[in-house]
């Protein structure tokens, strides 16, 4: 990222997952999101396995999502959904390039409305209008 290395620590880790969260440190900028993420696998029934990264972030100013949102036209994720679907058809490639037999998955994206969040915290819609389970 220009201007910042995204400083990260582990936060979490298991023998099939570890987790990350973004943070601030000293002579580094703060990262341009605040957030977590997940990597690990699962084993399926079959023996087969699912890699997967699941995450989820927030922008650590208006500015930065402003700026972002006006450079995306609209989405001010779409870099990092390239990032991350990026990685994916690496992981892929790799995968088969050393004999193995892969299959990418749709990402799924899940954008809250913060307005809507906001109605729900200040108890003016119920949790259930986000779609949570």
């Amino acid at each position: 990222m220009p201007s910042d290395d995204g400083v990260v620590v582990c936060s979490e880790y298991t023998d099939s997952f570890w987790y990350f969260m973004t943070m601030e440190a000293p002579w580094d900028s703060n990262h341009p999101v605040s957030g977590t993420r997940q990597f690990g696998y699962e084993i399926n029934e079959d023996g087969s396995y699912n890699f997967f990264v699941r995450g989820v972030d927030r922008f650590s100013s208006n500015l930065q999502e402003n700026v972002a949102f006006i450079l995306s036209g609209g989405n001010p994720f779409f870099a990092a959904d390239i990032l991350w679907e990026t990685f994916q058809s690496n992981f892929n490639d790799f995968i088969i390039e050393n004999g193995g037999d892969s299959t990418i998955l749709e990402p799924i994206h899940n954008r809250p409305d913060w307005d809507e969040v906001e109605e729900v915290l200040n108890g003016n819609r119920p949790i259930s209008d986000l779609g949570c389970n």
